[in-house]
């Protein structure tokens, strides 16, 4: 569930700049790592490091990129600390062939490759593997590909192909052919993964969420469907469709995950979470609640629905305090209930007393709900709560999680 980014400008004097906002704005999918990689007439360049934008990327980094006139620049948001637990982990990730090649690739990755041990027995003997990383394994066979192909669409195809039926991703890449500077973005047949691109100001923009064009004050010109490929350089921009399949894309991205005010299959996620607020109320029509509270920040959208449907006050009468962090994000039980324990703050005179419906857009282990908000809304004198779900049991784990073994299973 990483934050990508990708950019192409060949006359833009402040591309790393986009490149810092683009990728900031898709701080919300991760906090593990960060990473920029531009490239210029003289190569390719990669600064990264484990923690946020803010705290990896300072002016003095960003100045230096600029000076080297980039043409070209991919970002990437790293979401979990159990898939990078050393800084050689982040992304973008260099690949790096044993023999001496032409093309140099850096790539990063927003996806999950089910199983991999097949396809480094088949890629060690060409290229040096140095990370515990999946997105290397997809570039290598990305450098693989473009050294049989050339920089081509049949390159791609041949990606999009190997990788049907075991991984999802969007990938943006950094390619060097000792001549020319190009910018690719490819994702799977099914867009499991958000992805999308605008041109502004004349630089072709791709990333994960459309909240990044609006950040550089664009508008989305399409989400990506499936095996589509776009290829930059000084000849042009062209995207192609390269395979044909019904699309996938994941709903959890606009149920809970995206930000509330990107687009999800064409339509803003905020109103896709308040339209399913509006269907539980068709549902259950009647309420013992005095007053709605959205359990925040992803129950706003659902609990918007709900207050409308019910015809009752809507009140922030449960805040998120500044010290919280996105405990879904935490990899440990342990963890999160820490995490949860400082994440609440109850507005007593809102809540004392009153007859409570309170909205989320789901519950997957249950550690925020249950350790979190209702304990917060009690403690401050509810008398009676409702507790308003837009997103149906998740009865089974999804398969991008099977690496995390028995702790996911259990859950």
């Amino acid at each position: 569930m990483d934050g990508i980014v990708g950019l192409y400008g060949l006359d833009d004097n402040d591309l790393v700049g986009k490149a810092f906002l683009a990728t900031g704005a898709c701080q919300h999918r991760g906090k593990a790592s960060t990473g920029l990689a531009i490239a210029t007439s003289k190569g390719i360049y990669v600064h990264k490091g484990l923690g946020r934008i803010a705290e990896v990327i300072d002016h003095n980094i960003m100045k230096t990129f600029q000076d080297l006139e980039p043409v070209a620049a991919i970002g990437n948001i790293g979401y979990t600390k159990r898939k990078i637990a050393e800084s050689i982990n982040a992304e973008p990730i260099e690949i790096r062939p044993r023999t001496d090649s032409e093309i140099r690739v850096v790539v990063t990755m927003d996806g999950y490759l089910i199983k991999d041990d097949d396809l480094r027995v088949e890629l060690e003997p060409d290229y040096n593997l140095q990370t515990d990383n999946k997105t290397e394994i997809i570039g290598a066979l990305l450098h693989k590909y473009i050294t049989q192909e050339g920089i081509s669409f049949e390159a791609g195809e041949k990606l999009v192909d190997k990788l049907s039926g075991r991984a999802t991703f969007a990938l943006t890449a950094l390619v060097h052919d000792g001549k020319e500077i190009y910018l690719i973005t490819l994702n799977d047949a099914k867009a499991f993964e958000p992805f999308c691109y605008a041109t502004i100001d004349g630089t072709f923009i791709a990333s994960s969420e459309s909240c990044s064009h609006r950040r550089l004050n664009g508008q989305t010109e399409k989400e990506y469907d499936g095996a589509e490929m776009t290829i930059c350089s000084s000849n042009g921009i062209e995207t192609r469709r390269l395979r044909e399949e019904p699309l996938m894309p994941d709903i959890f991205q606009g149920v809970y995950f995206g930000n509330v005010a990107s687009m999800f299959r064409g339509k803003e996620i905020f109103q896709i979470r308040r339209e399913l607020g509006l269907e539980l109320t068709d549902y259950y029509e009647t309420s013992r609640a005095d007053i709605v509270i959205p359990n925040p920040e992803s129950g706003w959208g659902v609990t918007v629905g709900i207050a409308e449907g019910l015809k009752k006050e809507l009140l922030p009468a449960l805040i998120k305090l500044p010290q919280a962090v996105r405990t879904f994000q935490e990899g440990g039980r342990r963890a999160r209930s820490q995490a949860v324990g400082l994440k609440f703050g109850g507005i007593d005179s809102l809540l004392k007393g009153r007859n409570i419906a309170m909205g989320d857009d789901s519950i997957v282990r249950g550690s925020v709900s249950e350790g979190g908000s209702v304990w917060v809304v009690y403690n401050a004198g509810a008398k009676f709560i409702e507790f308003w779900i837009s997103y149906g049991p998740m009865f089974f784990p999804s398969f991008k999680e099977w690496h995390r073994g028995i702790e996911c299973l259990n859950e």
